[in-house]
């Protein structure tokens, strides 16, 4: 009986295996945190080679070429440490590739601009990121400090971020004072160090940006009054909408607020009074 040939499953062939290889010495790349760091530099790859060695990025060209005279006659020369900051990772010591011309002399390094700004640390990613949190927070800087410590591990100083804002000054120009009163609070677990908190966030339902947020370790009446009390103070008072957990009831009336249901806890709640009837 000849022997006869069997195709592959297409099941196992959909599954994807991202294999990174070195030219010195071939490995997986199985650590999340490098995961995360090449995640990050994807969109910009074209511009240079990412590896690693011994647990430290390396930034390289993809086409060693002097910029002083243009030729391809170069020769590696050492390399550049550096400490960059990820938004998924904080800060990460890496090295990067400088070279030597053999025609003009001259030495240089891996233009890395297209991922970090020249005597910048911050990635372009992480500081983009402080856009989308300054409209959030309708320009308050100290709550996008806060929220890049909270969420990124990343302690940076309101004056760093109003300079990357600088290009941008128009994005600075909201006030904590325009909200519009009527506000939707709301409760939910995050994971942090391994444990669960509670994350309380109070939005303004008309323009639909985060007006505060914080994190507790539980979420009881006085936490909940204690947040609300402190995130309205010197703001216009209208109403609050949440979800049906009995002791808002109590709490928001005493704000000085007018207590809402949004539409499904509306429908809900009417759906169990007429079923209790």
């Amino acid at each position: 009986m000849q022997n006869q040939k069997t195709n592959t499953p297409n099941s196992i062939l959909d599954v994807k295996q991202y294999i990174f290889y070195d030219s010195n010495d071939g490995f997986v790349l199985s650590d999340p945190r490098f995961v995360e760091i090449f995640k990050s530099c994807q969109k910009v790859l074209k511009s240079f080679d990412l590896s690693f060695k011994k647990d430290v990025p390396y930034f390289k060209m993809s086409l060693a070429r002097c910029p002083h005279c243009g030729t391809h006659h170069v020769v590696k020369y050492g390399f550049t440490k550096r400490t960059l900051v990820f938004k998924e990772i904080g800060k990460t010591k890496v090295k990067v590739q400088r070279y030597i011309c053999k025609r003009c002399g001259k030495t240089f390094q891996t233009d890395l601009t297209s991922l970090v700004d020249k005597n910048s640390n911050f990635t372009n990613d992480l500081k983009s990121e402080s856009e989308h949190l300054i409209l959030d927070y309708l320009g308050s800087l100290k709550n996008v400090c806060k929220s890049f410590k909270k969420f990124f591990g990343i302690t940076v100083s309101h004056q760093t971020i109003e300079n990357w804002l600088f290009v941008n000054e128009n994005i600075l120009e909201f006030d904590l004072g325009r909200c519009s009163g009527y506000y939707v609070f709301d409760v939910e677990w995050i994971k942090i160090n391994g444990k669960w908190k509670y994350h309380h966030i109070l939005l303004d339902s008309i323009s639909n940006c985060i007006v505060a947020d914080a994190i507790y370790d539980t979420e009881d009446e006085t936490t909940v009054e204690k947040f609300l009390k402190e995130s309205t103070a010197n703001k216009n008072k209208k109403a609050i909408t949440t979800d049906l957990d009995k002791k808002y009831a109590s709490i928001i009336p005493k704000l000085g607020f007018k207590h809402q249901l949004c539409i499904s806890h509306t429908k809900k709640n009417f759906k169990q009074t007429i079923k209790k009837f």
